[in-house]
């Protein structure tokens, strides 16, 4: 029985467990465990015994239990003795008695065990999903079609050949991700001057576009400066005022407004822009620019 105990034993060490947790699992006593795996049957209570431990035992290392329990038995059947030992004290079964193979569930083997990762089934998914969903813009296409068609009342050949011709390009565009825009807006006749057609090349030149400044007010001659901040997001911001840094650290939304006078020079510096409005001696300045910018701004009184 040297070969079921082998078996056992190798499904058990891979899976990195002791005889003493497997016992805590299933509730079967260490010492016959052990005999299990040796192949010693005379320490086991009877051959019921046996059947039920090599089933118990087998399910929780995730092996198959028929082969294990139908080579016994057929060892049974052939009056095969457990209670005669080898010399290493576990019984052996001959090696001539088959054991019957289960095509529904594969036999433990640690040497060719493979796992599957999935890839190829989520790409399988992927492009199974991409069809369905061109499939439905296809039927989406044709719908938009026939119903002005049916209402019309016209026989609608030339349209349903347009439409299929045109569902059908419309899915190979999507499968193959060559879909581009060409919608062309609404214009009246004769006003061709206007009309443009929406691109990659156009979109990338609205894009680089640079924003308007902010307009500014005109301060009057500045003989002290009041600065006023209003912190409307959380931000860095470093106040120097007339040489001295005043403030420096995380300004929040919801602080107090924080104020200082200057006789000769006040600076702001901030890493978000946008959250800093100021008021310079009570006239609305603005926020000093746009959000996450780093803006540093200076001034100067007349004297």
């Amino acid at each position: 029985m040297d070969e079921f105990g082998h078996i056992l034993r190798e499904a058990r060490e891979t899976k990195g467990l002791t005889l003493t947790e497997v016992q805590d699992q299933i509730r079967i006593n260490v010492r016959f465990l052990d005999a299990l795996e040796r192949g010693d049957y005379e320490t086991l209570p009877t051959p019921v015994h046996v059947r039920g431990f090599l089933r118990n035992y087998a399910r929780f290392l995730k092996l198959d239990p028929q082969p294990l329990v139908a080579r016994y038995e057929r060892a049974l059947e052939q009056g095969i003795d457990f209670s005669h030992s080898n010399s290493n004290g576990a019984e052996e079964l001959p090696s001539d008695i088959p054991v019957a193979p289960r095509h529904d569930q594969p036999f433990f083997s640690p040497v060719n065990f493979e796992v599957d990762d999935g890839r190829t089934r989520n790409s399988e998914s992927a492009v199974r999903l991409v069809i369905i969903i061109a499939l439905i813009a296809a039927l989406a296409l044709i719908g938009m079609r026939f119903i002005p068609m049916l209402t019309s009342g016209s026989d609608g050949s030339e349209a349903i050949t347009e439409s299929i011709a045109e569902a059908v390009q419309s899915v190979t565009d999507r499968v193959n991700g060559t879909v581009e825009s060409t919608a062309v807006p609404a214009a009246n006749a004769g006003d061709t001057d206007n009309l443009v057609i929406p691109t990659e090349r156009n979109n990338a030149e609205d894009a680089a576009a640079p924003a308007s400044a902010p307009t500014r007010p005109i301060l009057p001659a500045l003989e002290t400066i009041q600065l006023k901040l209003e912190i409307t997001e959380r931000s860095w911001m470093e106040v120097t005022i007339d040489g001295d840094i005043v403030f420096s650290g995380i300004a929040r939304a919801g602080d107090p407004p924080y104020e200082w006078e200057a006789a000769e020079e006040a600076k702001v510096n901030t890493g978000n822009a946008i959250a800093v409005f100021v008021t310079i001696n009570d006239i609305p300045w603005g926020r000093m620019g746009e959000r996450g910018e780093n803006h540093e701004e200076i001034w100067r009184t007349t004297q």
